[in-house]
């Protein structure tokens, strides 16, 4: 939400100077300022509803609405449950395995992995950058 500048001590005068001089340099333009005084009148009914709604309290305000419907005490339209299949579930795990084998390899071998697994298959890319990572020497902390 954008800030908001208190100009309630500038006068009216001043103010609309202001405005004339943003839209001569074209920071602002006329439709714009049309458009926000023509929501003027609509922002100000939707302050008095409010303000009407506060002094008559909670309970004026729930009799004023619609009527209550059938999600009327809160309950949410329930979700569709995910299910996923076991041929997507073994995709899943074999991509976080390729992923795991990769990352523990440097860059001119993971592109090796990489090539294999557009050429093979991601399950023998996965197999040889294991390999691979068995191959190299462990890091130093």
């Amino acid at each position: 939400m954008p800030r908001r500048a208190n100009l309630g001590k500038i006068p009216a005068v001043d103010l609309a100077y202001a405005l004339n001089r943003l839209i001569q340099e074209g920071k602002t333009s006329l439709a714009e300022v049309r458009r926000f005084a023509g929501e003027r009148p609509a922002r100000i009914a939707a302050l008095e509803r409010e303000l009407a709604t506060l002094k008559t309290g909670h309970v004026g305000a729930k009799r004023a609405g619609r009527p209550p419907g059938p999600r009327a005490a809160g309950a949410k339209k329930s979700k569709r449950k995910f299910t996923m299949t076991p041929k997507a579930r073994a995709a899943m795990k074999r991509q976080g395995q390729y992923l795991a084998a990769l990352r523990r390899l440097k860059v001119a071998e993971r592109n090796r992995v990489k090539a294999l697994a557009r050429k093979e298959g991601v399950a023998k890319a996965t197999e040889f950058a294991r390999k691979l990572a068995k191959a190299a020497p462990a890091k130093a902390a």
